[in-house]
């Protein structure tokens, strides 16, 4: 399992990088990732945001909103997304 604490527990994919955004969920529950998991987890929130960290490249947080297509199933909350075992960060 990836160690980037936006990864859903279902996503064995690698990072894409450090972590450089902050996924906000409706009730601005967060998690840091790497882009690549980041849009992934964007794209399963009902009303997810997206923010840059303050080390993060110009346009990471466009970048994961971008690539955050809509699924079939829409989360509410991190917590239904996100097992609360400890993780690293990317």
């Amino acid at each position: 399992m990836s160690g980037c604490l936006a990864a859903l527990p279902t996503d064995h994919t690698p990072c894409a990088g450090p972590a450089v955004v902050t996924v906000l969920d409706a009730d601005n529950a967060g998690a840091d990732g790497c882009e690549h998991h980041a849009a992934r987890l964007l794209a399963v929130l009902d009303r997810g945001r997206v923010f840059a960290l303050p080390h993060a490249p110009a346009g990471a947080a466009h970048s994961v909103f971008k690539a955050a297509a809509p699924q079939d199933e829409r989360l509410h909350r991190l917590t239904d997304a996100i097992l609360p075992s400890p993780a690293t960060p990317c």
